[in-house]
């Protein structure tokens, strides 16, 4: 019965097309543009097709749920006068289609058009080039439908047929304790969130495995890493989407006697997955392993991989590993090129950029990329000049809807590349990723457009602009420096206004809480900072008239402003939404914004919560500075110590001071390349922020820092000396690489100082610049690491000697 009846739909879709076109084309035109009325339509299907009845599912439940809505599912055409929605692949259709529209011969492509001829009630084609096409063909009425409550309708102009650019358009789904919001999914949410993905072109999923850690490790997991994982990959197939794992052999490095167990393990995870398209192997992060042992390792993995996923592929990539074993590993590739392998993948911490690497290796390999959408700081993408307020409570994982620059760096990095997957560890950057997936099918479609259809399809029929502007102000909030960002509170009016439209659907729509939580929390920390800078600066104020008053009572009253932090907190009802949205988070989608409150597994995984008060000012280093002070009997001692505290950044007559990491007070460091041109800062100067255990008591200048990666020198350059003075260099360094540097002049000729490790905690250390070092009212500095991932310098002082 069930050939029968395939064959019977397949003659009815070729009968249709055929009267469809023939002859038709001016009434067509004629009432093109008219919308057509959905609500009452049928699905149809040939149920023999499994995916095709799973991709009228979806269909249907998305309907539902925003219009309420049921189509019903059928294999044949519905009555006259019902309209109907057509899913099939090109096979069943066995005419030609329409003039002037094709089905694209790539895998995946797919048309869709209305005919409104044929029958009395229009008829919508979704036609594939293969099963996954009628997929993506779904994904696209979705996003085109008009859904409202009672209301379902289509402009009648719809004519389509497209093909993705990029192969492989994956997002990274990692089941671990880590995540700031997987751990704490059912298999349900996880099937939701890759549909939502595949509605805009995203084709798999990249699993997380870490062989030595495949228990249930976190309070909200309900089941252990593996048996999750068998359960990912069964529903992955059921979509036909692909399946990528992320797989680490060991935490350590792996030695010859150590491989065959790991390859052992790898057999028991391998044979219990129904779907795998491929496995990649980071070099590094963790691991390790030098590329003479791992590709011996890879060679035979792939090899167990292959006997219960023929098809599969074996990825590799060379994170963080050195630039003596890229040299190593990329000549093994040249000579050998072995056929085992299938590409190579770009990720965090590759010490080359990406044209570099595509350069380097066979063209017989693919490269795909592994690229940080989720992180702010601390990552391969960071904030460019982020704001130290907001990277010091915000953090490496927060909210981070950033469609401008993923943009931009899709399309820089996406030529080298067949595709992505993205790393991810929560839906922070759900934005993110549905930016990378609507560009992996097309690059060219306009940024407002993606978030527009965002808007429409996940918060509301009428609400797409708003949400699409307002996606734009939050990551306009963090251009710039904070005090003078206008835009701030203008974002948070705009989401408001988005909120009060919403109504209701506040309590339970998960993007629209995100999305409010960061407008609130991006005011809040503006209002704060602008308060605790003006008690800063009338604490100093108080303590700069410790000779006429003493010492201890400038400091008591320093003390009492700075208090007012606290005593007087900011903006309550902004911090009172705040709290609010988060627990919302929490209760719809598990979403861990605190590790006290809501068991995130520590504070930079997303806890944005904890570092919502956190100082905006330097009261912890002076409150530290105070004791100090007070702990001295001698007056003029203590007037001493304090002077230093107040004069801490001047660098006296004809000196000069920068706070590296501060894009506003670091004039002389030398950016070799602009952001746009390389956002990876591969080869050139960074702004970073430190994430350090009793930072409190730091001064913001310590907790950020110039910084440059991968053996790229870290520069200043000082003009207008008088070459006949005597200069000194302080500095403080700082930095979570706790580097070994050295430090010289004038392109290596003189040198500063030699290897000099980190000292625990921040000090200034002080060093001569020899007179030969200037060179024509000119000084240039050059900072080098021998170890740690690259150069880090908080403050430099230069000097000049009475």
């Amino acid at each position: 019965m069930g050939n029968g009846r395939n064959v019977r739909v397949a003659l009815l879709f070729a009968a249709v097309i055929c009267s469809t076109w023939i002859g038709a084309s001016g009434a067509e035109s004629g009432t093109g543009n008219a919308p057509i009325d959905l609500a009452q339509s049928a699905i149809v299907v040939s149920h023999d097709v499994p995916l095709h009845a799973k991709y009228a599912e979806l269909l249907q439940s998305e309907v539902g749920k925003r219009s309420g809505i049921t189509l019903p599912v059928q294999a044949d055409l519905p009555a006259e006068g019902v309209a109907a929605i057509v899913l099939a692949t090109v096979e069943h259709v066995k005419s030609a289609l329409p003039a002037g529209l094709a089905v694209p011969e790539q895998a995946e492509g797919y048309a869709l058009w209305v005919d409104r001829t044929s029958r009395s009630a229009p008829t919508v084609y979704l036609i594939g080039r293969n099963d996954r096409g009628v997929l993506f063909a779904v994904g696209r009425l979705l996003r085109l439908l008009h859904m409202k409550k009672g209301e379902l309708t289509l402009d009648g102009d719809v004519r389509i047929a497209t093909a993705p650019r990029y192969p492989v358009r994956g997002h990274e789904l990692g089941y671990r304790n880590k995540s700031n919001t997987y751990d704490a999914w059912s298999v349900e949410q996880f099937e939701q969130y890759v549909c939502d993905m595949a509605v805009f072109g995203a084709n798999g999923v990249q699993l997380v495995v870490q062989l030595d850690n495949a228990a249930k490790d976190g309070p909200h997991m309900t089941e252990p890493v593996m048996e999750r994982t068998v359960k990912l990959s069964k529903l992955m197939d059921e979509y036909g989407l692909q399946v990528w794992m992320w797989l680490p052999p060991s935490e350590k490095t792996i030695t010859p006697e150590s491989a065959p167990a790991v390859l052992e393990k790898c057999r028991a995870l391998f044979e219990q997955c129904a779907r795998i398209d491929a496995v990649f192997v980071p070099g590094g992060d963790p691991g390790d392993t030098p590329p003479e042992i791992l590709l011996p390792l890879l060679k035979d993995m792939a090899g167990v991989l292959r006997a219960s996923h023929p098809g599969a592929g074996m990825w590799l990539s060379n994170e963080d590993m050195s630039h003596e074993w890229n040299a190593t590993l990329f000549d093994s590739l040249n000579r050998e090129q072995p056929d085992w392998l299938t590409g190579v993948v770009f990720g965090t911490w590759v010490k080359l950029s990406l044209e570099e690497m595509r350069a380097k290796i066979p063209a017989k390999y693919p490269i795909v990329q592994y690229a940080d959408i989720t992180h702010s700081i601390e990552c391969q993408y960071p904030v460019n000049e982020w704001d130290l307020a907001f990277a010091a409570t915000l953090g490496r994982e927060t909210i981070n809807p950033r469609p401008a620059a993923m943009s931009h760096i899709f399309k820089a990095m996406a030529p080298f590349t067949t595709g992505f997957n993205t790393y991810s560890d929560g839906v922070n950057d759900d934005v993110n990723k549905i930016i990378w997936s609507a560009l992996g099918w097309d690059p060219d479609i306009p940024v407002e457009e993606i978030l527009r259809e965002y808007g429409k399809y996940f918060v509301g029929e009428d609400l797409g602009d708003e949400v699409a502007k307002g996606l734009l102000a939050l990551e306009q909030n963090w251009q710039g420096p904070l005090p003078k960002n206008a835009d701030v509170d203008e974002t948070l009016t705009l989401w408001q206004g988005i909120e009060k439209q919403a109504g209701q659907a506040v309590e339970t729509n998960w993007r629209l809480q995100m999305a409010l939580l960061r407008a609130y929390y991006d005011a809040y920390i503006q209002r704060r900072l602008a308060v605790e800078t003006r008690q800063e600066e009338a604490a100093c104020a108080e303590l700069a008239r410790a000779s006429a008053v003493g010492v201890e009572p400038a400091i008591a009253k320093a003390r009492s402003i700075l208090a007012e932090a606290t005593a007087k907190p900011v903006a309550p009802e902004l911090r009172g939404r705040i709290e609010e949205l988060a627990g919302a988070l929490f209760k719809s989608i598990g979403m861990q914004l605190s590790v006290e409150k809501y068991g995130a597994s520590n504070w930079e995984r997303g806890a944005i919560l904890d570092a919502v008060d956190r100082p905006l000012n330097n009261r912890g280093w002076l409150e530290t500075k105070f004791a100090e002070i007070l702990t001295e009997k001698n007056e003029k001692t203590r007037l001493e110590m304090l002077s230093e505290v107040l004069n801490w950044e001047e660098p006296g007559p004809g000196g000069f001071y920068d706070d590296l990491g501060n894009a506003v007070s670091e004039p002389r460091l030398v950016r070799q390349k602009s952001w746009a041109d390389d956002p990876g800062y591969v080869a050139s100067a960074q702004d970073e922020c430190i994430e350090v255990e009793g930072r409190d008591t730091w001064r913001l200048s310590w907790l950020n820092q110039g910084q440059t990666l991968f053996g790229t020198p870290l520069k200043m350059r000082y003009e207008g000396l008088d070459p006949n003075a005597v200069y000194r260099l302080q500095v403080v360094y700082t930095g979570r690489f706790r580097p070994t540097m050295q430090l010289t002049a004038n392109g290596g000729r003189v040198v500063i100082h030699g290897p000099l490790p980190q000292p625990e905690r921040p000090e200034r250390q002080s060093f001569a610049i020899p007179r030969e070092a200037i060179q024509g009212g000119a000084l240039d500095l050059e900072w080098t690491n021998s170890t740690g991932r690259g150069c880090q310098v908080a403050e430099v002082w230069l000097t000049r000697e009475p």
